[in-house]
Formats: C-alpha cells, structure tokens, sequence
C-alpha cells in the first residue's frame, strides 16, 4: 500500500517573518500604551481636580465648600461632580454658613507664542472681577509671562468693573497703552508685553460678555448652591 506524501509547503517571501515581528511588536506596545493609560487617566484627572480647587480657594479666600456648574447651551447650569464633563464651568465658593463668597470662572485665549489658560474670581455682589490667576501659558519668559506675575499688572483685578444690564456689559473690558488707566474697566498693559496683557484683555472680555450674563440670570440659584 503506497503512502502519500503531502506536497512540500510554499516557502514564505522572505519579508514575512520581519513583518509578523512588527505586527506582534504593535500590538504588545497598542496593550502597553492602553493599560497605562488607563492605570494613570484616573490619577491625573485627580491631580488635576485638586490643582483646580486649591486655585479656586486662592481667588476665593475663606471658602469653605465649592460646586463646579457646568454651563449648557440653553443657558441654564447644571451641577457637575467633577471635572470629568469638559465645555464652559463654574466654581461657586461658598463660607461656612453657606453664604456665596464669589464665583471662579475659566476663560483662555491665544497670547505671542500660544494659548493662555486663566481663571477670575467675580463678585456678583460688586459685579466686578476681584482675583486672576493663569492656569497655563508658554509665554515668552522675562516678557509674555508677566502675566502670570507682575503685580502692578494682577492689580487690574482687584476690582475691575463688569457690570451686565440687560445681558451685555456696561462697559466693555478695554485694555489701554502702560500707565494710561483711567477707568475701573480698563486693564493696564505691561510694558514690552503688550501681545499678551491683549490676549488676558481678550480672555476676560470675552468671558464677561458670554458667561456673566448667564450668571446673573442663574444667581438665585447659585447663591442656594441648587
């Protein structure tokens, strides 16, 4: 009885067992970069929440308990348990009585060399900006960056007016040539920085045109902590 013998296998090209490295290559390290990922997400936005609020309790001296509201396209808010949602928020700082202190709200805009990330401190009792601090920026440093620490320049927001009636600012936040202020609306520029002392201009202008009226048809609600 004649045994068969199965037909010699077709030889691989030559490339294959290189490109078949690579793939299983690819996929360890698509496994590796998921799983860290997933390990570290949780951890960063944890940081980043405190890094948030620890900002929030340096515009707002004294506070005692925070609600972070996040702004929806109807012009209502809604009260968020944490940073995870993204869009426009506020953080409502309240004493130890529950009486609102101020609210904190985000605001960025492009600067000389990239985004300038801030958050202001608003007092609706006032209706004027009492603090500000940059967040994030890559300003040119010894210049740009002065934004974030000059205190002639952080003296703007002790108690920059920004009044809303009937939906729009009363006076538009203006920001005017070094050592010109005149008016509590105005914001003085820095000297040889300009480009960026505009773009801080921008951010609050801009803000306290489309967040504030919201704002201030939310108070009662805000001032409740509902």
């Amino acid at each position: 009885m004649s045994t068969l013998i199965p037909p010699p296998a077709a030889p691989q090209p030559p490339g294959w067992r290189m490109v078949r490295l690579l793939g299983t290559v690819s996929l360890i390290c698509g496994i590796l970069i998921v799983g860290t990922n997933l390990a570290t997400s949780a951890r960063i936005r944890h940081n980043q929440e405190i890094i948030m609020r620890d900002s929030v309790a340096e515009l707002l001296p004294g506070i005692q308990k925070q609600i972070i509201y996040g702004v929806q396209a109807s012009g209502d808010l809604k009260i968020l348990p944490g940073l995870e949602e993204g869009g426009q928020r506020l953080f409502a700082g309240y004493d130890g009585s529950g009486r609102l202190i101020g609210i904190v709200i985000e605001s960025n805009a492009r600067g000389y060399a990239d985004l300038i990330s801030a958050m202001y401190s608003y007092s609706p009792e006032k209706q004027a900006i009492t603090g500000f601090k940059v967040v994030d920026m890559r300003e040119t440093p010894g210049l740009g960056d002065r934004v974030r620490s000059d205190p002639d320049f952080l003296k703007n927001f002790d108690d920059l007016d920004v009044r809303i009636v009937d939906g729009k600012p009363v006076n538009p936040v203006k920001v005017v040539k070094h050592g010109s202020k005149k008016n509590v609306w105005e914001i003085d520029a820095i000297s040889g920085a300009t480009i960026s002392s505009r773009a801080v201009g921008k951010l609050i202008g801009t803000s306290v045109q489309d967040v504030l009226p919201v704002v201030r048809k939310n108070l009662e609600r805000i001032e409740r902590g509902e």
